[in-house]
């Protein structure tokens, strides 16, 4: 991705050699060149001159040479703006991360010009430029934030590093954002450049709900309390090492024997099957190795108010 652009040519008015059907030449073949063969525009205040001769004989025996003068049509290369920000860049991380998106800006006119560089999230979410002084793609003490327009003679390319946090909100896992990081020139506002960076939000492709529940909402002292922790799964993926663990409450006694698990009796011993009563961390505990969206599930216990 690039941007070129004509700005004025000095000396006596000739056809433009920069234009062509009201684009600019440069850019045209930059548009249609790959960026790997693409050349450096002609230095700005480059002169091009041309001389033409003629020679010839007189009847008289003698031969004239005669040049025209240099100076008469002599053309004086102007300067056009140009800048290319590269590469688009693509990341997945999860809620609450920052993401590095490392970029080069360069110049891609014909002569020395300042570059202003700025980003923005379309989701809204905090980004940040920093001029990365040691081009090694980290934000490191010296990188700092790219407040001023940068300055690049023709051809040169500077390090930036953009930066963008993701909210600390599981809502947004599975959601994307577009991160345009946008240069612009100094010599020719018109002039600038754009790379898309993609971020995608990790999507953890499944979701576990839970809903707890008593029997009643009285009890005396003694009387017999049962709890059912209800769990439903939802999304495409699967999870491992399904942990529900459930602390006994203050002021009750867990009742032995009494655990279940989708109405099937569980020991209160691990090992044996999928769950246990943990007396030294007072709470019982369920453990799945897999589970899928879609899945639903019951554990029960009961405990005794104490006396």
């Amino acid at each position: 991705m690039f941007a070129l652009a004509y700005l004025a040519r000095l000396g006596r008015p000739k056809p433009n050699p920069w234009t062509l059907g009201g684009w600019g030449f440069a850019a045209l073949s930059a548009l249609t060149a790959p960026a790997a063969v693409r050349a450096q525009p002609t230095p700005a205040g480059t002169r091009i001159t041309s001389v033409a001769r003629v020679s010839y004989e007189t009847g008289t025996g003698l031969t004239f040479t005669i040049a025209s003068d240099p100076l008469a049509h002599m053309v004086i290369v102007a300067q056009i703006a140009g800048v290319d920000v590269d590469p688009p860049r693509a990341s997945v991380a999860d809620p609450g991360a920052t993401v590095i998106f490392a970029h080069t800006i360069k110049n891609i006119g014909n002569g020395p010009d300042n570059y202003s560089v700025s980003a923005r999230s379309q989701a809204g979410w905090p980004v940040r430029v920093f001029l990365d002084v040691n081009g090694n793609g980290v934000v490191d003490p010296a990188d700092l934030p790219a407040l001023q327009p940068v300055p690049l003679v023709a051809g040169a390319s500077a390090s930036i590093l953009v930066t963008a946090d993701i909210p600390a909100q599981a809502s947004l896992r599975g959601k994307t954002d577009s991160i345009h990081v946008v240069s612009v020139s100094l010599l020719d506002s018109r002039v600038s450049d754009t790379a898309i960076d993609q971020l995608q939000v990790r999507s953890a492709g499944i979701a576990v709900a839970l809903i707890k529940s008593v029997d009643r909402s009285t009890a005396t002292v003694g009387e017999i309390l049962t709890y059912t922790v209800t769990y439903s799964a939802s999304g495409t993926g699967t999870g491992s090492n399904f942990r529900l663990l459930d602390a006994i409450p203050l002021g009750t006694t867990y009742v032995p024997g009494t655990l279940r698990w989708n109405g099937t009796p569980l020991t209160d011993v691990g090992g044996d099957d999928v769950g246990l009563f943990d007396a030294i961390r007072n709470q019982v505990v369920v453990v799945l190795s897999t589970i899928a969206g879609g899945e639903r599930g019951a554990i029960s216990f009961q405990v005794r108010v104490e006396r």
